[in-house]
């Protein structure tokens, strides 16, 4: 039901329009009305009504100024201008400021229902086209897009200028403008992924994801970026005053939807300091990821905070030796298990920290330390069946020299950097096929109407995210984009060697709306469904 609202300064002609017309059995509903435009407009910002029909000749404020200070304030609402044969240069300008019809004096009712019917049916195209604008944007999940993981990978690494981040934002429809700044990391993976192959289709994961990457998508502080297969970037945008507060807001969403998962999926959550400059967000993430890599020492915590690794420290120096000694081990297969590359320094800096003026030797500690990284790492790649053929060269065997700690931060990088290479070109052979099984999948599904992401996931047993992440990254497209692609190949195929009709295209290559499927056509060819078979008849 649609809101109408009337400004009329005669009485008995407002009265008269009141009360009789039948407003709800023609899709309205009558929110108000005012004498003049003065009293009117407050009263219009506060209903915000979807159809307003006003006087032009009105004391106080007069129909134009109404029109023209509506416009800046609903600029979506319908505007019906009441005038008199006298009043017809009024209305030639009220038409030029863009209301959608007039009335002329005495009104008659059938003119008016007349009008009505004509504003609902464009109240209503608008309200769908709206609706189909929403389920488009949700369905392309732009916030997978492989560009858009790019530009944040340049914003946080200094690779653009602020110039260029901000030319780059507007081209990309991302809104950046704020006072302030803050990001959140939160990781996200089943309890039982050993890194061993991408990660397995379990439908806690999926639901964890789906559910809070709605919640983000939806808020408009809040912008998704990927930042690899398993961690996403959030950017808080806010002013001074409570940029703390949607940051703390964010993280407890996330955790709320995380905590209904119990022990099925691993997460967890950081935060860096607010920032007043776009210049400064990659310091920010530098602060963030380093704080979020203690998730590998502290698999048991879920909220990453720089309070927790102080008393991480503080209880790991009280630990003894052969306790030590395990928890390392089990911190190294973690990481392996998932740690990328680009966490390395943090996992070594971490690592390392034991080597302070408790312990009694340097050169003993470094020695065992080494020690325990390489045999670790072998281990770990024996387990997930990769051939680690290449730590059985002396380049990689842990060397007597290693006697200072920069010397075994130095062996560390090296040794973890190779596992990693080698864990994920083992990952690489195995996406190949997988994504294969998935494309193949959707060459052959895609007019079915359900077919969808988790759909498709399921289908060859790899987590919605881990297909979402390497689909984008290897195809180029996220996957509803190129679901999306086929359909529209397959219609435009339709449209040139068939005389099928619209609707039943639609029906065949999985729409269930025929006017979404020639909304979404338009969107992703230029032109109509109708436009394109004529085009190709021509």
């Amino acid at each position: 039901m649609f809101k109408v609202f009337l400004v009329e300064d005669e009485i008995v002609v407002r009265e008269g329009i009141r009360k009789s017309i039948p407003w709800e059995q023609y899709g309205f509903m009558y929110a108000g009305d005012a004498s003049d435009g003065e009293l009117a407009l407050p009263m219009i910002r506060k209903i915000e009504p979807d159809l307003i029909i006003t006087d032009i000749k009105m004391p106080f404020m007069d129909g134009l100024s109404l029109i023209e200070l509506v416009r800046k304030d609903l600029p979506n609402a319908k505007i019906v201008i009441i005038s008199g044969y006298d009043d017809f240069s009024y209305a030639q300008q009220a038409i030029r400021m863009g209301v959608d019809q007039y009335l002329l004096k005495p009104i008659i009712k059938e003119k008016m229902v007349e009008i009505l019917l004509e504003m609902y049916e464009r109240l209503e195209e608008e309200q769908q086209q709206k609706k189909y604008i929403e389920n488009f944007r949700r369905e392309a999940q732009e916030y997978e897009n492989f560009s858009r993981r790019n530009f944040f990978e340049q914003i946080i690494t200094g690779g653009l200028s602020v110039s260029e981040i901000s030319e780059t934002a507007k081209e990309m429809g991302i809104d950046l403008n704020a006072p302030f700044y803050n990001l959140v990391l939160f990781s996200l993976n089943s309890t039982e992924y050993d890194g061993s192959m991408p990660e397995g289709y379990t439908k806690s994961l999926s639901d964890i994801q789906e559910k809070v990457t709605q919640l983000i998508v939806s808020n408009p502080d809040l912008l998704l970026f990927r930042c690899n297969i398993t961690t996403y970037a959030i950017l808080v945008k806010g002013m001074e005053e409570n940029i703390k507060q949607l940051t703390q807001d964010c993280i407890e969403n996330i955790k709320r939807c995380c905590a209904t998962a119990g022990h099925d999926v691993d997460w967890y959550i950081a935060c860096g300091t607010p920032v007043s400059r776009l210049s400064a967000i990659p310091a920010c993430y530098e602060k963030v990821s380093r704080i979020l890599s203690y998730r590998y020492l502290c698999p048991e915590e879920h909220i990453m905070s720089e309070e927790l690794i102080r008393n991480f420290q503080k209880k790991n120096i009280s630990k003894t030796d052969i306790e030590r000694s395990e928890i390392e081990q089990e911190n190294i297969r973690k990481f392996l298990s998932s740690g990328t590359i680009s966490e390395i320094n943090h996992f070594m800096d971490q690592l390392v920290k034991n080597a302070d003026e408790k312990v009694v030797s340097i050169h003993l500690f470094c020695r065992y330390l080494s020690m325990t990284l390489y045999f670790t790492t072998v281990e770990y790649l024996d387990s997930i069946g990769c051939r680690a053929d290449i730590f059985w060269s002396l380049e990689l065997w842990p060397k007597a020299n290693v006697s200072t700690v920069e010397d075994v931060r130095k062996y560390g990088r090296h040794v973890l950097g190779k596992a990693i290479e080698q864990r994920d070109l083992e990952h690489t052979k195995l996406q190949s096929d997988v994504l294969k099984q998935a494309i193949d999948f959707i060459n052959n599904n895609f007019s079915d109407t359900s077919i969808s992401l988790d759909m498709v996931a399921k289908e060859v047993n790899i987590s919605p995210n881990y297909l979402s992440a390497i689909f984008s990254q290897e195809v180029g497209q996220t996957l509803t984009e190129y679901i999306t692609f086929k359909r529209i190949e397959k219609a435009k195929h339709m449209l040139r060697q068939t005389d099928m009709r619209l609707n039943e295209i639609a029906f065949d290559i999985g729409y269930k709306d025929p006017r979404y499927f020639s909304f979404v056509f338009k969107k992703t060819s230029g032109c109509t469904p109708s436009e394109y078979r004529k085009g190709n008849k021509q």
